[in-house]
């Protein structure tokens, strides 16, 4: 495999850059075992240190993996721990504001939607049970913060599993995962109010009728109740 010789000052970027794209085009595919340290380099016309540098976070990042006595390998699969990086990614760019709340509409919306589009009547019966033990948890003043965000999560992951997409459920998971999480500890009392188990019930029903429309118009109407509720707090 012929790589660019690379030319401008950030080596390191660069040899990054390369590997990005001969994924994007295919010339690299999940598995494929790469070329030796002495090939890469002399392919790129870098030094020994520069690309040790980028391989280093090339495999911090998640997308190569070292096989002792064996070589280095493109990994075969996302996993939950390149997610978690990006995540990292996210929390450090935005925090809790409004673009992580636009982030969320957008995944939150296409996943309903997705959802609407391949579960099946089970699938739904599934759904919905897990609407109605958020319900009765958020009644039950015993039950604590931590129990009703778990509750909270349950619901939107047994929306995102029914998409069937293992990419679109590792995506929106990590998404959701943040998003509870920069929340729990900000407002205690907010989702345990009728609005979470009836923006539930809004989406439920929109998806159970299977309206891309309706289904963004409640995901919008329930994450609108949600930055009010915010607002107040803060």
């Amino acid at each position: 495999m012929k790589f660019n010789s690379i030319q401008r000052n950030s080596v390191v970027d660069d040899i990054i850059g390369e590997f990005k794209q001969k994924l994007i085009s295919g010339e690299l595919r999940p598995g494929h075992k790469l070329p030796s340290e002495t090939e890469l380099v002399e392919s790129f016309g870098v030094g020994r240190s520069a690309l040790r540098e980028a391989m280093k976070i090339l495999g911090a990042l998640g997308v190569v993996e070292i096989r002792r006595g064996d070589g280095t390998y493109i990994v075969q699969e996302v996993t939950s721990d390149s997610l978690n990086k990006l995540v990292f990614q996210i929390i450090l760019e935005s925090g809790m504001n409004m673009d992580l709340f636009e982030l969320r509409e957008l995944i939150q919306i296409g996943y309903c939607q997705l959802c609407a589009q391949k579960a099946t009547e089970d699938d739904l019966e599934s759904i919905e049970k897990k609407a109605n033990e958020f319900e009765k948890m958020s009644s039950n003043k015993e039950t604590n913060i931590l129990q009703l965000t778990k509750a909270d999560l349950a619901f939107h992951y047994s929306i995102i599993d029914k998409t069937k997409n293992p990419l679109v459920i590792k995506i929106s998971r990590a998404i959701e995962e943040l998003f509870f999480g920069s929340i729990q500890n900000t407002v205690s009392n907010i989702i345990r109010q009728q609005d979470g188990p009836a923006g539930h019930r809004e989406i439920l029903i929109s998806i159970k009728e299977r309206d891309p429309e309706n289904i963004r118009i409640a995901v919008k109407n329930s994450l609108d109740k949600l930055r009010f509720a915010l607002g107040k707090v803060d």
